[in-house]
């Protein structure tokens, strides 16, 4: 079939084209993606692991948490290991859509590869494939600079001049008029960043098929999508908002099955994991799909492209009518087989775990800032409200006034809970005094005062215990030994943990007294943190691994995990282990946690399923 440049391509016909590709070779394609899977999991990510901790332990650190991961990437170690990283990921990224092209050319070619020549065939363009990902990384992050800056000047301008709370919580006019800024901002970059993904999108068949180097198979892109640009934007955008539309869907539906199965049905456990494998398998479908579909449409792109430009080196694509070739016996076999070790091996562990009746030590409850969702935050009320909870600890943040008190305050200005717009280093305590901490929450607490950190010991003592965390982030060593002396003398040391972000500012309370626990706040963190001196993790909840999990296990570190609020998530973080949970709603949890206290294994894993599935 031949083509003419100035014929539009037809997107329909490409969807067809890519749609006959994998009804001819999905056994094949499904085996990749999932050994793909594997061998990134197994492979790529410990490589990336490595190459971090060589870097690292050339710049004399075991890990990096919030606050020193930004002054370790401006030096020339850190801005190693980001081109290392982004190198890899885009390499990785690139070569499984490069193992789904080469797959099905070579099969169209030479009939079905194997797996290992396949893999040879992949391997022998590692080189190239990574010099790609390399120099598209370097481009898009020179074209992001400005807008990078952009941002940044924004948020100087129209957000610094208070704390950045206070803008979240009061959203005067010029917070709207940051967001609007900072979303055209953003949205510029995100228009840029697709015409350069377009721009870039025939380089990897390029580089695959006509042997170019990585610098050819851009520019050769480059001219290609000229004149067709939009019509590739719509296919490969669509494509994915249709996916995205598709798992939407599945998963509320799922849902909506889900609950309106008899309560006799959903009690029963082997039904339960059933449901959780199917919608686990769907997800996992989409997900597939959303590659699979990106890498077969690209190639059918390419090869019409090149046909219409009359490129020998593309071979017409089929948009010919072809039956599906047949699903060899053996292959039907092996899916049978693992479908029936899906369905039977969850089956079998129940049947184990019904057997057993452990005991495990029951999460720990911490209350965010005192009991934050019934009185304002870090005061005596909110502290209060937490121990009439029944909360194991209340967290609260600790800063310096201007004359050395140690207080409860969570931002660097007063502006949010008193109105008064300076800092809290600028107020002597007897200032302090005079101001109303409470309104702004309710006029009912009109009279709340910010309190002092040995007001809170007196208040907590036997009733509750204290997570004190040092919000100046060791910019001030007075706060570390002048918290680390008050805990020595009113002898609160056994009652607490004093925790930051900033892991110098630990060292220090460690060094004025030993007898303290630390715990690092990690909300994100570069190398193995479970190395870093402290007794506890403080962990974001979307940033805890299973991998971290285990780490710290091994080296008998306390995990805690902030801040969670979702029933269903403190469900899956009690199943994981974790020894406790911070929440600003204490009671909720508390009541989770109660509902599994005289629970067995099995007992546990059913509540838990139905949690997780919607139907408590």
């Amino acid at each position: 079939m031949t083509h003419s440049a100035n014929e539009p391509i037809q997107n329909a016909a490409v969807i067809l084209a890519a749609w006959r590709d994998f009804r001819r070779h999905w056994s094949s394609l499904v085996v990749f993606e999932a050994a793909f899977k594997l061998l990134e999991a197994w492979l790529l990510a410990p490589l990336i692991a490595v190459a971090l901790a060589v870097v690292m332990s050339r710049a004399g650190h075991v890990a990096l948490s919030d606050w020193d991961i930004l002054d370790f990437l401006l030096t020339p170690f850190g801005l190693m290991y980001v081109g290392l990283f982004g190198t890899f990921t885009a390499a990785s990224m690139l070569f499984q859509q490069a193992g789904v092209m080469t797959l099905v050319a070579r099969t169209e070619d030479r009939g079905k590869p194997s797996s290992a020549s396949l893999l040879v065939s992949v391997v022998s363009l590692a080189w190239r494939v990574i010099q790609l990902g390399a120099i598209k990384l370097g481009l898009l992050v020179l074209t992001s600079v400005p807008f990078v800056v952009l941002l940044g000047l924004t948020y100087f301008v129209f957000l610094s001049k208070h704390d950045i709370n206070f803008y979240l919580a009061e959203r005067p006019p010029v917070y709207w008029l940051a967001v609007g800024m900072g979303a055209m901002v953003t949205l510029a970059a995100g228009v840029v960043g697709l015409m350069l993904a377009i721009r870039w999108s025939f380089a990897l068949p390029i580089l695959l098929f006509e042997q170019a180097s990585p610098r050819d198979a851009l520019q050769g892109s480059a001219a290609r999508v000229v004149g067709i640009r939009w019509r590739i934007a719509g296919l490969l955008l669509g494509w994915q908002f249709g996916i995205l539309l598709l798992g939407t869907g599945l998963n509320a539906g799922f849902q909506l099955i889900a609950t309106r199965l008899p309560e006799g049905v959903t009690e029963n456990p082997r039904i339960l994991m059933l449901l959780l494998i199917l919608r686990g398998v769907l997800l996992a479908g989409i997900s597939a799909a959303a590659t699979l579909g990106h890498a077969l449409f690209i190639r059918q792109l390419y090869l019409v492209r090149g046909a219409q430009l009359g490129m020998s080196s593309a071979s017409s694509p089929d948009f010919e009518s072809t039956q599906p070739a047949s699903v060899p016996v053996r292959m039907r076999r092996q899916v049978f087989v693992a479908l029936a070790v899906l369905v039977c091996l969850p089956i079998v562990v129940w049947a184990g775990l019904s057997q057993r009746d452990l005991t495990r030590p029951k999460v720990q409850v911490t209350a965010h800032r005192g009991h934050a969702r019934l009185a304002p935050e870090n005061t005596r009320s909110a502290i209060q409200a937490a121990i009439h909870s029944g909360a194991d600890y209340a967290e609260i943040d600790v800063e310096l006034t201007a004359d050395g008190q140690i207080v409860l305050l969570h931002d660097r200005d007063l502006k949010r809970v008193t109105g008064d717009s300076r800092r809290i280093e600028n107020v002597t305590y007897a200032e302090l005094q005079k101001l109303d901490a409470g309104s702004w929450f309710s006029s009912n607490f009109a009279e709340e005062r910010i309190p002092t950190l040995l007001e809170i010991i007196d208040l907590s003592r036997g009733q509750i215990k204290l997570n004190i965390e040092l919000k100046t982030s060791g910019s001030d060593p007075r706060l570390a030994r002048e918290v680390s002396r008050i805990l020595r003398e009113t002898k609160f040391e056994n009652d607490c943990i004093v925790t930051s972000f900033n892991h110098n500012a630990l060292l220090d309370v460690r060094r004025s007294n030993p007898n303290i626990r630390t715990g690092i706040i990690i909300a994100t963190a570069v190398g193995d943190v479970t190395r870093l001196e402290s007794e506890v993790l403080s962990i974001r909840a979307d940033w805890l691994t299973d991998t971290l999990l285990r780490s710290a296990r091994r080296r008998g570190l306390e995990v805690h995990v902030w801040t969670v609020n979702d029933e269903r998530q403190m469900v899956r973080l009690m199943m994981r282990g974790v020894d406790n949970i911070l929440t600003s709603d204490p009671d909720l949890l508390i009541h989770v946690r109660q509902q599994w206290s005289n629970l067995t294994d099995a007992e546990e894993l059913v509540l838990a399923s139905r949690i997780l599935l919607g139907l408590e």
